[in-house]
C-alpha cells in the first residue's frame, strides 16, 4: 500500500500535461486491451462453435456410413440365420451324421457362409457355432480362433450369457482374444423358427481397417478418432482396440455434441455421436491448441495492431494535449511573471471554454493587482522613508508584495531625469525600472513625473552593477538625461530614511541648468571636501534615540577606525562630537526635564577637552556618558509600535462604541486579526478585550461618581446598549451594582464631614 501511495503522489507531482498524457495513454491501453480480450474471447467462442459443429457433422457422416455398413451386415446375418438349409442343418448334431451325409450338410452350411462372405466387404471371419460346439468358419484370422470361441475363457467373459438374454438382435463389441489380439465382433443368436429354441450363434469379425477407411473419407482431419463400446472398451484409429477408454462417457450428454476435457495434462475438444444400432459412442478428440491455432494468429495480429494503435494514439494524444495545454502553459508562465512582480502580461483569450473563462478571470485579477500593488508599494516606501513602521508591519508588506529585504545593506538612490521632452520615453523609463525590480534586490516608487526613488537591498558594488546598465539604457535608447543621486549605505532598514535624506539633499544642491557637466552618478560623500562621516553620525543618533547603547558603542569603534584610516581633519571631528553632545542634551531635556540638561558651559568645556585629548578617548567617554545619563531615563519610557499606539488612541476615542473589538480595530488598522491580537498583548501586557473592559470600567465609575446621569445613560456612554447587561458586568468587576456604587461614593463626603464636625466639637 505504501508503494502504491508513493506512486500516486509521484503521479500527482507531475505536470498537468504529463498527467493528461499518461491518463489518456493508460485509458487507451486499458480500452484496447479490454477490447482485445473481449474480441479474442468472442472469436474463440465462434471458432469453437464452428469447429464443434463441423466436427459433429463429420462424425454424423462417419457414423451414418458405419451404421449403413453394420445394417448390411445384420441383414446378411439374418438371411443366413433363417435360411431353410441352415435352420434344417442346425436343428440336429451334424457331427453325428454318416460320412456322405455329414459332408453334404457341411457343404450346405459353407455354401451359405461363402455366399454371405461374397456379399460383404471388410470381413475378417464368419463363424457359425451350433449348440453342439461345432464351428463353421470362413476366416483370414488366426486358425485357433474357433477353439477360443468354444473355450472356457470366451464363455467366462459372459458373451453367451449376454446373447442368451438378448432379444435376438445383434450385439456389437470389441473382443479381446488374447494379450495381442482384439477384434471388432458382431454376435447374433440363432433361434429355431418353429419353437424359438436357441440352436446356435453367429459371430462376424470385422476388420479394423474398415473403420480407418470410413475415417479417411469423413474429413475428420487432425486429432484422434475413437469408438467406445457399451463396455467401455475403446478402439482408437491407428492404435486398434485396447484397454478401457480414458473418456468418461457420463460427461457426454445427449446423442451428439461437443465438449472440452483434459487428457494427458492438456485440454482437448471432443466431438461425439452415439450410435443406436451398436450402442457405441464415436469420439473425435483434438487438442485445443490445434482447434484454436487460427486464434493464435488472430492474437498475434491483435498484439501488432494494439502496439501500432498505442503508438499512434500516443503520438496523436501528445500532439493534441500539447495543443490543449499550450494556453495553460502560457498561463503558468504569466503566473510566474506575476510572482516575480511583473504585471504587464495578459492572457490572450481565444475560446470560450474553461481555460477561456480562467483567462478572463486571470486578466481581471491582474487589473485589480495593478490597481492595488502600486498603492501597497508606495505605502511601504513612504513608511520606510518616514521611519514609522514596525518589523511586523514590514513582514506583512513583504508578504503582500512578494518581496523581501534579505540582506543587511540598505541604500537609497534618487533617479532624476533632466529636461524631459518626450512623455512616452518617460513612461518607458518607468517600465525599465519595474523590469529591473524583477532581478531582485530593489524596490522602487515614483516620487514625481521625473523623479524615482530606488531602495537597494544589496552592497554598493552590486547596486552599481544594476544601476549603470539602467542609466545607459535610458540615455542611449530612450534619449533621456538620467542622473542618480546616491545616499550612504547602512546595515539597518531603519536608516532608509537617513539614506533618502542624504540623496535628497544631494539632489537639491547639485541639480542646475548645466547638468550635462555633472557625472551620471553622484554620491553623498563626495559633497564634503573633508569626508564628513555623516553615515556614522546618523547611525549614532538613531541608536541613541532607540536606547541601544551597545550598538552606539559598536558604531563609535567603527568611527574611530575610520578616522585613523582617513586622517579626518580635527575641525570635522569637533563638529561631529559637538553635534552628538547637543543631541544627547536634547534627549536629556525630553526625558528628564530642564533639571536634567547639561551645564550651560558644556560647549566650552567640550572644546577644551577636544584640543587636549585624542578623539579615541573623547569618543569612548561620550558613549560612557550616554549610558550613564540617558540609560535610566530611556529605559523608563514605554515605547509602543506605531500600530499599537494607533490602536490605543482608537480605544480612547471609541470605547463607547458597542461594536469595538479586536476585529474592529484590526480592520481599521488594515492588519490581520490574529497578528494584531498577538502584537497588542505582547506590547500592552493584556488582551485587547481586557484593556477595553478596564478603560470602560474606569469611565463608568467616574460617570457614576461625578454625574447624576441615569444608569441607562451611563451604560450607553460606556459602550453598553443593554443597561441590564451593564449592571451585571459592573457588579462582576466591582462587587457592587451601579446604584450601590453611586450611593457608596456619594456617602463618603457626608461621612467625612460628619467625622470632621465631631472632631471640632470635641476640640472645643
Amino acid at each position: 500500500m505504501k508503494t502504491i501511495g508513493n506512486a500516486i503522489r509521484r503521479f500527482h507531482d507531475l505536470t498537468l500535461a504529463r498527467k493528461m498524457w499518461l491518463s489518456v495513454a493508460f485509458v487507451s491501453l486499458l480500452t484496447l486491451a479490454t477490447f482485445a480480450a473481449l474480441s479474442s474471447t468472442q472469436i474463440k467462442r465462434l471458432i469453437t462453435e464452428r469447429e464443434g459443429k463441423v466436427m459433429v457433422q463429420q462424425i454424423e457422416y462417419y457414423t451414418s456410413s458405419i451404421n449403413h455398413y453394420f445394417q448390411n451386415i445384420q441383414k446378411s446375418a439374418q438371411v443366413l440365420l433363417y435360411s431353410p438349409d441352415i435352420q434344417e442343418r442346425f436343428s440336429s448334431d451334424m457331427s453325428a451324421l454318416s460320412g456322405g451325409e455329414r459332408i453334404r450338410a457341411f457343404n450346405e452350411v459353407y455354401n451359405q457362409l461363402h455366399r454371405m462372405w461374397d456379399n460383404l466387404y471388410g470381413i475378417d471371419a464368419i463363424y457359425l457355432i451350433d449348440r453342439y460346439q461345432n464351428v463353421f468358419k470362413i476366416s483370414v484370422e488366426d486358425a485357433n480362433m474357433p477353439t477360443f470361441l468354444t473355450g472356457e475363457e470366451f464363455a467366462s467373459q459372459g458373451w453367451y450369457d449376454r446373447l442368451g438374454k438378448s432379444d435376438g438382435s445383434s450385439y456389437w463389441s470389441f473382443v479381446r482374444w488374447n494379450d495381442r489380439k482384439t477384434s471388432i465382433m458382431m454376435f447374433n443368436a440363432m433361434y429355431d423358427k418353429t419353437d424359438l429354441s436357441l440352436i446356435g450363434h453367429l459371430v462376424i469379425s470385422v476388420s479394423p481397417q474398415v473403420f480407418d477407411g470410413f475415417l479417411s473419407v469423413s474429413n475428420l482431419g487432425e486429432g484422434t478418432n475413437s469408438i467406445v463400446d457399451s463396455a467401455g472398451v475403446a478402439y482408437t484409429s491407428g492404435n486398434g482396440a485396447g484397454a478401457r477408454s480414458q473418456i468418461d462417457l457420463s460427461l457426454l450428454t445427449g446423442e451428439q455434441g461437443y465438449t472440452f476435457l483434459h487428457q494427458n495434462n492438456e485440454p482437448y475438444m471432443l466431438a461425439y455421436a452415439k450410435n443406436k444400432l451398436t450402442g457405441w459412442t464415436f469420439v473425435h478428440s483434438v487438442p485445443q491448441r490445434i482447434v484454436l491455432k487460427d486464434l493464435r494468429n488472430v492474437n498475434s495480429l491483435w498484439l501488432f495492431f494494439l502496439f501500432v494503435s498505442i503508438l499512434l494514439m500516443t503520438v496523436v494524444s501528445a500532439f493534441l494535449l500539447r495543443t490543449i495545454t499550450m494556453p495553460l502553459r502560457k498561463m503558468v508562465k504569466l503566473v510566474r511573471e506575476v510572482e516575480r512582480g511583473s504585471l504587464s502580461g495578459r492572457f490572450h483569450v481565444q475560446y470560450k471554454d474553461e481555460l477561456g473563462r480562467l483567462g478572463h478571470a486571470f486578466n481581471h485579477m491582474l487589473d485589480k493587482l495593478q490597481d492595488g500593488i502600486p498603492l501597497l508599494r508606495e505605502k511601504l516606501i513612504r513608511s520606510l522613508l518616514e521611519r514609522n513602521m514596525s518589523v511586523e508591519e514590514l513582514r506583512e508588506y513583504e508578504r503582500k508584495l512578494d518581496f523581501r529585504f534579505e540582506r543587511p545593506w540598505f541604500q537609497v538612490v534618487l533617479l532624476y531625469v533632466h529636461d524631459v521632452k518626450d512623455e512616452n520615453a518617460l513612461s518607458a523609463a518607468e517600465r525599465a525600472i519595474r523590469d529591473m525590480e524583477l532581478h531582485g534586490g530593489m524596490i522602487s516608487d515614483t516620487l514625481a513625473a521625473n523623479q524615482f526613488c530606488l531602495i537597494f537591498n544589496c552592497p554598493q558594488d552590486e547596486m552599481l552593477a544594476l544601476l549603470e546598465p539602467l542609466l545607459d539604457h535610458l540615455r542611449d535608447e530612450l534619449k533621456l538625461q538620467p542622473y542618480a543621486f546616491v545616499g550612504n549605505g547602512y546595515e539597518d532598514i531603519h536608516f532608509v530614511k537617513t539614506s533618502f535624506e542624504e540623496a535628497k539633499t544631494l539632489l537639491k544642491y547639485r541639480v542646475g541648468e548645466r547638468m550635462e557637466e555633472e557625472p551620471a552618478i553622484l554620491f553623498s560623500g563626495a559633497s564634503w571636501e573633508h569626508q564628513y562621516p555623516e553615515s556614522f553620525e546618523n547611525r549614532l543618533l538613531y541608536y541613541m534615540d532607540e536606547g541601544d547603547f551597545d550598538m552606539c558603542a559598536g558604531v563609535m569603534e567603527e568611527l574611530i577606525a575610520y578616522v585613523r584610516a582617513r586622517s579626518v581633519a580635527p575641525s570635522v571631528i569637533h563638529s561631529l562630537l559637538i553635534s552628538l553632545h547637543n543631541h544627547m542634551n536634547k534627549l536629556l531635556i525630553q526625558f528628564g526635564g530642564s533639571d536634567r540638561r547639561m551645564d550651560d558651559d558644556w560647549l566650552d568645556k567640550l572644546s577644551a577637552r577636544l584640543t587636549l585629548e585624542p578623539f579615541e578617548k573623547n569618543g569612548r567617554d561620550f558613549i560612557a556618558s550616554v549610558k550613564k545619563r540617558l540609560g535610566p531615563l530611556i529605559h523608563k519610557q514605554i515605547r509602543h509600535s506605531p500600530n499599537v499606539a494607533k490602536s490605543l488612541q482608537l480605544i480612547r476615542e471609541r470605547f463607547a462604541n458597542p461594536n469595538i473589538g479586536v476585529d474592529y480595530a484590526a480592520r481599521e488598522l488594515g492588519l490581520n486579526t490574529n497578528y494584531f491580537s498577538q502584537l497588542f498583548k505582547r506590547e500592552v501586557g493584556v488582551g485587547f478585550a481586557e484593556y477595553v473592559s478596564g478603560l470602560r470600567l474606569e469611565h463608568a465609575q467616574k460617570q457614576l461618581a461625578e454625574t447624576s446621569l441615569k444608569i441607562k445613560e451611563v451604560a450607553e456612554k460606556t459602550g453598553f446598549a443593554d443597561s441590564h447587561y451593564f449592571g451585571v458586568w459592573f457588579k462582576d468587576n466591582t462587587g457592587l451594582s451601579p446604584s450601590q456604587y453611586r450611593k457608596s461614593v456619594q456617602a463618603q463626603p457626608a461621612r467625612m464631614e460628619s467625622e470632621a464636625a465631631k472632631s471640632r466639637s470635641s476640640a472645643n
